[in-house]
């Protein structure tokens, strides 16, 4: 029986002119770029890591900016299982031309060096525990949104600074808006030759900041495991033990949050608490980022 003639099974159906006139369209697609304007572009979002806040919040922006988002998660069901590398990877995702790669990915990536090999922006959405400038913005923002100035901020960082890239990213922007940045945590808890301000008493921390963000322990990333009993009772944060703490204060959490280590579920009911506040902000954060990409690009 043959093939409806709209169909493409194999070679044999076709003939000489239609796939002459298929590639002609084909070439005719690649210079027009009223066609390219008039079809859905495209957003890739890349997350060789779990995520759940950054990839819906970067998925919810990329719609909101009126893109449609590919997604790619993990190795699952693509050709990494067969051995192809991840630079491989997001080279030829890369080659089909979407507006912007939102890439989330290990330490073992060099996205500086990606970034020099392919022309579409790259968009930085975790990577490894170096960085993740996205959620700093976002966390800045959501301070900047309570009403604050953020060259008056004083934020105690509390929990797994050696294996946060969200810190990291702090690091530098505090340089630039001018807030000061203070650590709370075990020796252990500290990146190597750390000289900055550090508390190993909560309640001196506590005394000091104007705002606190507290941190998942990063098991995962440690080498040798940590007493979480001992680290919930030095520096888990309670509605008793933030009771003296200045009401107008501000609380954050970058997420994933684990209730009874790092945080009591009480807090959450505390006004202070802006945990929800920072994913809303992170979708409008990420969806002005997207917006400027597309503006740039449309001036080149």
């Amino acid at each position: 029986m043959p093939h409806p003639s709209a169909s493409l099974i194999d070679i044999s159906s076709s003939n000489n002119l239609q796939i002459e006139a298929l590639f002609s369209s084909a070439v005719e697609l690649s210079k027009s770029i009223e066609a390219t304007k008039s079809l859905s572009r495209t957003a890739a979002l890349l997350f060789f890591e779990p995520s759940t806040r950054t990839r819906f919040s970067f998925e919810t922006a990329v719609a909101r900016v009126g893109l449609h988002p590919l997604l790619l998660e993990g190795a699952l069901g693509t050709s990494l299982e067969k051995g192809e590398s991840i630079e491989d990877t997001v080279q030829n995702i890369a080659a089909m031309e979407p507006e912007v790669l939102i890439l989330r990915c290990s330490d073992a990536i060099d996205l500086i060096g990606l970034q020099s090999k392919i022309k579409i922006p790259i968009l930085n959405a975790g990577w490894g525990s170096r960085s993740h400038p996205t959620q700093a913005l976002l966390d800045a923002l959501t301070i900047k949104a309570s009403g604050r100035n953020l060259a008056n901020e004083k934020l105690l960082v509390i929990g797994d600074v050696k294996h946060s890239r969200v810190v990291n990213s702090h690091f530098e922007l505090a340089k630039i808006l001018g807030y000061e940045i203070g650590i709370c945590a075990p020796k252990e808890f500290l990146p190597s030759e750390y000289s900055g301000r550090h508390f190993l008493n909560l309640k001196s921390g506590l005394e000091w900041a104007t705002s606190i963000m507290a941190l998942r322990v990063q098991h995962e990333r440690h080498g040798q495991k940590y007493s979480l009993e001992s680290y919930s009772e030095n520096y888990g944060l309670s509605l008793q033990k933030l009771k003296s703490w200045g009401a107008d204060g501000l609380l954050l959490h970058p997420g994933p949050v684990n209730y009874g280590v790092e945080l009591n579920a009480d807090v959450n009911q505390d006004a202070r608490c802006k945990i929800l506040d920072q994913v809303r902000w992170g979708v409008y954060l990420r969806q002005a980022l997207l917006a400027r990409v597309l503006a740039e690009r449309k001036v080149r």
